[in-house]
C-alpha cells in the first residue's frame, strides 16, 4: 500500500477476497467477476511491470472495455500513472496530449468504430523521435499475447518525474482552450467514491449503469471506482446508444444510473420507454427544472437530480440523496460533500459576495486537485490570491446550503450592459421549437458588444415568424435572439458539452442554414 493509504486497486483486491463471484462489470453483455478481474490484473502487473517502472506516465487511447479497467488497475497497484486519452481526438490531437505528458507507453487497441487507433498512434508519434511503447489491449488474448511495439527504441527516454501522490493525469476536454493535466490522487477518488455511494444508496446488490467513457473522470471515478467501493455490478456500454440503454436497463433491471445523456433518450420517442425504465430509482444529469421535470414526468424516474462537479475536483463535488424533496433535487446542485468548500465570490476581487448573490464559484478542500502537470500558468490562474481554486461558473448559495449553479463565466452574454445565462434562452426555445438541442451564444455587436444568436437542431415547430412571436412574448427583448440557425447536430465534447468556440466558427463561416 502507498503512502497516500488506501489505493483504488485496493478496493478490487477487497471485493475479489469477500465476494469472488459477484458479477463486477458487465459490458456490452459481456461479463467479469471481481475474481476474474483480479485474476487479470496481477497477470498484467507482470507485462507492465517489464516494461514500464514506477511514476511512468502511461496513456490509456481506447474505448470502453475489460482491457481498459484491468489496465487501469493494474497501472494503479505498480504505481504508474495512468493517462487517459479520448478517442474522439484525431492523431495529431493524441501527439499534443504525448508531448504534454511525455508519456512511456500506449494502451491502445486495433480498431474501434472505423478506425485502426494503434496504427494512427504508431503514424503520428514515430515522428516524435521520443521513445514509447505501444501495447494493443485486447480482451480475448492473455495480456502477455498482446501485440506490442517500440517505436524510437534507440533515442533517450524522458527523465521528467511524476510529482508523488499522483496516480492519474487526466486532460481536460475544453471546448475553447488546449487541455491542461489534472494531477489526481487515490486519496481525492476514494473520497469522492464514498461520497457519491453514500448519496446514491449504493449496496452490493445495486445494479448500476453508465453511459460514461472510462477515459473520463466521469467514467473512471464515478462508475468504476464507485462501484468498485460499492462491491456492485457496474453496466458499461463501449458506444453510447440509447436504445441499448433502455434495453439494458429492463434486462438487467438497473437502478441506479449515471451520466446518462436523457435528451437522448426523451428525443428517441420510446412509447414504452417509461415501462422499459420502471426499476430505474436514481439517477442525475444537468440541466434546467423544467427539463428535468421531463426525466421525472416522461420517463417515471423519481430520483433525478442536479448535481456539479469537474475533473478539478475528482468528479461529483456537490450532491443530493435521493430522499432530498424534488423540487430542491431540480432546481439546484446538491450539498457540498465533507472536507471541502465552497464561497461564491466576485470573479474579479475574489471577495465573498452576500448570501444568495450570483458570483464565481470557488472551492477548496481535500478532493480539489492540486494542479495541473507541467502548466504553472494554468496553475496560477486557476488559483485565488488566498489559496481558492477558480471553478470559471457564476453561481449562487440555496436557503438550504445548496449550489446553484447558473452558468460558465465565459458563457454570459453581456447585451448593450445587461448580462444574461444561455440557459433561459435555450429553454425558451426548447419550449417553442420542440427541440432539446439547442445552443445560445453571443456574438460581437459593435454597437452592443454581443448580441444573442441561437443553433437549434431538428426543431419540430418551423414557423419562425410565431416561433420569434412567442420568444418576445416570453423574453425581454435584449435576450430574443437576433439570428436563428439550423445544424444536424451539435458539436459536443466528451462530457456533453456543447463546444461553442466550433459553432462560432461555423456561423463565421457561414456553414449553417439561417432561418431568422
Amino acid at each position: 500500500m502507498n503512502h497516500n493509504g488506501l489505493r483504488i486497486v485496493d478496493l478490487l483486491w477487497h471485493q475479489a477476497t469477500i465476494q469472488s463471484d459477484h458479477i463486477a462489470l458487465n459490458i456490452d453483455g459481456q461479463t467479469r467477476t471481481y475474481a476474474q478481474i483480479s485474476a487479470r490484473v496481477q497477470s498484467l502487473m507482470g507485462f507492465l511491470s517489464a516494461r514500464f517502472d514506477k511514476g511512468d506516465r502511461v496513456g490509456l487511447w481506447f474505448h470502453n472495455c475489460h482491457s481498459w479497467v484491468e489496465t487501469f488497475l493494474a497501472l494503479n497497484a505498480l504505481a504508474m500513472v495512468s493517462v487517459p486519452i479520448n478517442t474522439r481526438l484525431t492523431g495529431v490531437e493524441l501527439n499534443v496530449i504525448f508531448n504534454a505528458a511525455q508519456l512511456k507507453g500506449l494502451v491502445t487497441t486495433d480498431l474501434y468504430r472505423g478506425r485502426h487507433y494503434g496504427d494512427e498512434a504508431c503514424t503520428v508519434l514515430q515522428t516524435s523521435g521520443m521513445r514509447l511503447q505501444v501495447l494493443w489491449a485486447d480482451d480475448a488474448l492473455a495480456p502477455d499475447r498482446w501485440n506490442n511495439k517500440a517505436l524510437n527504441p534507440n533515442s533517450a527516454e524522458s527523465a521528467l518525474q511524476t510529482p508523488s501522490g499522483v496516480f492519474c493525469i487526466q486532460y481536460t476536454s475544453g471546448t475553447t482552450s488546449i487541455p491542461k493535466g489534472v494531477m489526481l490522487t487515490n486519496l481525492a477518488y476514494v473520497q469522492t467514491a464514498n461520497y457519491v455511494a453514500r448519496c446514491q444508496r449504493l449496496t452490493p446488490s445495486s445494479r448500476f449503469i453508465s453511459a460514461g467513457p472510462f477515459f473520463h473522470c466521469s467514467g473512471s471515478m464515478h462508475a468504476l471506482t464507485v462501484c468498485l467501493l460499492a462491491g456492485c455490478t457496474l453496466y458499461s456500454m463501449s458506444v453510447w446508444d440509447p436504445q441499448r440503454f433502455l434495453d439494458d436497463v429492463h434486462r438487467y433491471q438497473c437502478d441506479v444510473s449515471h451520466m446518462v445523456y436523457f435528451r437522448d433518450v426523451l428525443a428517441l420517442g420510446h412509447p414504452h420507454a417509461g415501462q422499459l425504465l420502471q426499476s430505474m430509482q436514481i439517477t442525475h444529469d444537468l440541466g434546467t427544472p423544467d427539463y428535468l421535470m421531463r426525466v421525472v414526468n416522461e420517463l417515471g424516474i423519481a430520483g433525478v437530480s442536479n448535481i456539479y462537479g469537474m475533473t478539478e475536483t475528482s468528479g461529483q463535488l456537490t450532491m443530493w440523496f435521493p430522499d432530498d424533496p424534488l423540487h430542491l433535487r431540480v432546481s439546484g446542485n446538491g450539498r457540498v460533500q465533507a472536507g471541502n468548500q465552497v464561497r461564491i465570490a466576485d470573479p474579479q476581487t475574489s471577495i465573498e459576495v452576500a448570501h444568495g448573490e450570483t458570483g464565481e464559484i470557488q472551492m477548496r478542500g481535500s478532493t480539489i486537485s492540486e494542479g495541473y502537470f507541467l502548466n504553472e500558468q494554468a496553475q496560477q490562474q486557476s488559483r485565488t490570491p488566498d489559496g481558492w481554486f477558480r471553478s470559471g461558473d457564476l453561481g449562487r448559495m440555496g436557503e438550504k446550503g445548496q449550489l446553484i449553479y447558473v452558468a460558465r463565466l465565459k458563457e454570459i452574454i453581456r447585451v448593450g450592459g445587461e448580462n444574461l445565462a444561455p440557459a433561459e434562452v435555450e429553454q425558451a426555445l426548447r419550449d417553442i421549437c420542440g427541440t432539446p438541442t439547442v445552443c445560445v451564444l453571443g456574438i460581437p455587436d459593435a454597437r452592443l458588444d454581443e448580441v444573442v444568436v441561437a443553433v437549434v437542431s431538428q426543431p419540430t415547430q418551423q414557423d419562425w415568424n410565431n416561433n420569434v412571436q412567442q420568444l418576445r412574448q416570453r423574453l425581454a427583448d435584449f435576450k430574443v435572439p437576433r439570428a436563428i440557425y439550423l445544424t444536424d447536430q451539435l458539436p459536443m465534447t466528451a462530457t456533453n458539452r456543447v463546444q461553442r468556440a466550433t459553432l462560432k466558427a461555423w456561423i463565421e463561416k457561414g456553414r449553417l442554414q439561417q432561418v431568422v
